[in-house]
C-alpha cells in the first residue's frame, strides 16, 4: 500500500507557481499599470501560499520526527529561516514597486525572484528525497495522518483555493484522478463542487470533463467502505 506523501503534491504546485510568476515578472512592463496588476494577481497569492506551507511544515510535518530524531530537521528549519528572509525582502520590494513602479527596480525584483526560486528548488528536493523517506522509516501511518489533519484544519478557504489552482494542473492525470476520487468519496458535496469549479478554470476541457465524469460516478461522502 502506497504511503501518504506530505510533500510532493504541494511542492509540484509551488514549483509551477514560482516558474510562472518568475517568467511573468521578467516580461512585465513596469510602466504599464495593467501589466503590474497582472503580476500582482499572481505573485501575492503565491506568496501567501509559500508562507502558509512553510508554517505547516514547521508546526506539523517536521514535528512528527521529534520523538525519534529530535535534531533531524534542524538543517531544514535553518533553510526555512534563510528562505523566509529573502521572501520577506521580495515582498517588500514588490510592495514598493506597486506604489512607485520603476523599470530598474522591477528588473532587480525579477532577478531576486529568480534567485529565490533557484534557492527554493534544492530545498524542496531535500524535503522530498531525504525528509519524507525518514518520516516513513520512523513514523506510523497514524502519525502521518494526524500531521496532515492538523495542517489541513489550519488552511483557510483562500489558501485551499490557491493551492488547488496550482496543484490540479501540476499533477499527472492518474494522481489527479486519485486525489479527486478521494475527495468525492469523503468531502462534503459543496467542497467537491468547488474543486470541480477550480478544475474548470485551470484545466483543459478534456481533463476538466474527466473530473466531472469521475465525480458523477464516485460514491458519495460517507459511502466509502474499507
Amino acid at each position: 500500500m502506497e504511503r501518504d506523501d506530505l510533500f510532493t503534491h504541494i511542492h509540484k504546485a509551488l514549483r509551477r507557481g514560482l516558474f510562472e510568476v518568475t517568467m511573468l515578472a521578467g516580461a512585465t512592463d513596469w510602466a504599464d499599470d495593467d501589466d503590474v496588476e497582472r503580476l500582482a494577481a499572481r505573485w501575492q497569492p503565491l506568496l501567501a501560499l509559500l508562507r502558509s506551507h512553510t508554517e505547516h511544515e514547521d508546526r506539523h510535518i517536521l514535528r512528527v520526527l521529534d520523538p525519534y530524531e529530535h535534531q533531524a530537521t534542524d538543517a531544514i528549519a535553518e533553510q526555512h529561516t534563510d528562505l523566509e528572509e529573502l521572501e520577506q525582502y521580495l515582498a517588500e520590494s514588490f510592495d514598493a514597486l506597486v506604489v512607485k513602479p520603476d523599470p530598474a527596480a522591477g528588473l532587480a525584483f525579477y532577478r531576486d525572484l529568480a534567485r529565490f526560486t533557484a534557492a527554493y528548488l534544492p530545498h524542496l528536493h531535500e524535503e522530498e528525497t531525504v525528509v519524507m523517506p525518514r518520516i516513513w522509516a520512523r513514523c506510523t501511518d497514524e502519525e502521518i495522518a494526524a500531521a496532515r489533519a492538523a495542517f489541513m484544519a489550519e488552511m483557510t478557504p483562500e489558501i485551499q483555493m490557491i493551492s488547488l489552482e496550482l496543484m490540479l494542473p501540476s499533477l499527472d492525470r492518474p494522481t489527479r484522478t486519485g486525489l479527486v476520487r478521494r475527495m468525492a468519496a469523503t468531502a462534503p458535496p459543496e467542497v467537491v463542487k468547488g474543486v470541480l469549479a477550480i478544475g474548470d478554470r485551470v484545466l483543459g476541457a478534456a481533463d476538466s470533463a474527466a473530473l466531472h465524469a469521475l465525480v458523477s460516478t464516485a460514491p458519495a461522502s460517507g459511502e466509502l467502505h474499507a
